[in-house]
């Protein structure tokens, strides 16, 4: 047995270590996005959204007893009106290409991130997340061609793997704030006017 272990021990020895990065995988209207799973604070199941007549995509929700502002990730990524995406369906399916049949009977959850400056946000997916353990290599910047459009926020790269499972879009939890504090500074702009 120690001839053995003597072996298995030279071989990690001679593999490189790469550094890798815990994250939490979602779909949002069909495309895999995932937040570092050092800025989630916790997944819960998404209840009822109120403040939004406008269809900003800003709205609130209560989870025990505190207001959470929600922030429809999927509206300012793809010009959805939020009112059709809080009452639609999620449609679950996995990041290797593979579906269950159970999947698709599953409720949306809201995950509930908190910034460097303390704040809780919470962002409605379409799907049970999944961790998914990335190295670091993976990660590769959006194409300026593809950022200069205009239609993309909160998104701060790429994850590509060869593996099969579909690219990942990373998510940055200070961006999806930033949103936030520009809503309502807009809003207050309005207001006043």
């Amino acid at each position: 047995m120690a001839i053995i272990s003597s072996v298995r021990l030279r071989r990690g020895v001679n593999r490189p270590v790469e550094a890798t990065e815990q994250l939490i995988a979602f779909k949002l209207r069909g495309e895999w996005f995932a937040l570092s799973l050092a800025a989630v604070q916790k997944v819960i199941p998404l209840g009822t959204v109120h403040g939004d007549p406008n269809n900003t995509g800003i709205s609130l929700t209560l989870y025990q007893g505190q207001e959470i502002v929600v922030v429809d990730v999927g509206h300012r990524i793809f010009k959805e009106t939020a009112q059709a995406v809080v009452s639609r369906p999620g449609k679950t399916a996995s990041p290797n290409a593979q579906e269950s049949p159970s999947a698709s009977q599953q409720q949306r959850c809201l995950v509930l991130i908190q910034n460097t400056a303390g704040e809780v946000v919470g962002v409605p997916i379409d799907s049970q997340p999944l961790i998914r353990q990335v190295p670091q290599s993976s990660f590769s910047p959006l194409p300026s061609a593809y950022l200069n459009r205009g239609n993309i926020h909160c998104v701060s790269s790429m994850i590509a793997d060869d593996g099969g499972r579909q690219p990942l879009f990373l998510l940055d939890p200070e961006r999806l704030s930033t949103i936030k504090e520009e809503r309502v500074c807009q809003k207050s702009n309005q207001r006043q006017s």
